[in-house]
């Protein structure tokens, strides 16, 4: 498995990830170590994506939550964490390797995608579509979706990506074969219907009409060890939570 590169300060060029500064070659500084990026990740998500009153933390309408407030939640949530200060919130948004983050003026932090919580990301930017992104179902799914369209399912907004394999790898978190179809993103925007880019491989929208969805020839998509660690992960992590709901249902 290759790990998560450690998070690093160069005094001339600012937070990167890795060994070295990709401008001036320098060590830099040290912010974070490759499990506390972990670590400190899973409960930004939780926080910036899911429920942030659980932390005592409040988002404006586009999904932004003070840093200043971030800092003491996670120290409370993890007391090994008591020494993080702003610096390092900000820099782990700034250098999120998949663009989850937008960080402003290093005083302010959101996600940028995945929430199941209600946020207006209008303000994302809508240039520079692709003609083509892609969208992960099932093949009994895909026949309603041809009468039906495509709405939101467990997040407030339709997420698509950016390419063949990364809907394919994502898809897999929820079904064991997803099929991929192909949605017509820059159509859809001359259309009226906003799509927003939310990283370099992330697009959102609210509606699909089935008029904007086409095939797509299949692609053979092998996981990296890595994405089969991180799935394997991720499915653990669920089936603790069904049984823990189904303890409580049992009580």
């Amino acid at each position: 498995m290759s790990e998560i590169e450690e998070l690093r300060i160069c005094e001339s060029h600012g937070p990167f990830r890795g060994e070295g500064c990709p401008e001036c070659h320098e060590k830099g500084k040290g912010l974070l170590f490759s499990d506390e990026i972990e670590a400190i990740g899973r409960i930004l998500a939780g926080m910036l994506r899911h429920f942030p009153e659980n932390y005592g933390v409040r988002l404006n309408s586009h999904g932004f939550a003070r840093i200043y407030s971030v800092v003491p939640a996670i120290r409370a949530e993890r007391p090994r964490f008591r020494w993080i200060r702003a610096e390092h919130i900000a820099a782990l948004g700034m250098t999120d390797p998949r663009g989850r983050y937008e960080v402003i003026d290093e005083e302010e932090i959101r996600a940028t995608y995945g929430h199941t919580i209600e946020v207006n990301l209008s303000d994302l930017p809508t240039d520079n579509l692709p003609e083509i992104v892609y969208y992960q179902t099932t093949p009994e799914e895909l026949e309603l979706l041809k009468e039906t369209g495509i709405s939101p399912a467990d997040k407030t907004y339709i997420h698509l990506s950016s390419t063949y394999r990364k809907a394919y790898v994502s898809g897999k978190f929820h079904v064991d074969d997803p099929l991929i179809i192909g949605i017509k993103a820059a159509e859809l925007m001359e259309s009226g219907i906003p799509v927003y880019r939310a990283s370099h491989e992330v697009y959102l929208t609210k509606e699909i009409p089935p008029s904007f969805m086409v095939d797509i020839e299949m692609e053979p998509v092998e996981l990296t060890e890595e994405e089969n660690e991180e799935l394997e992960r991720f499915r653990r992590r669920r089936e603790r939570r069904m049984g823990l709901d189904s303890g409580k249902e049992n009580f």
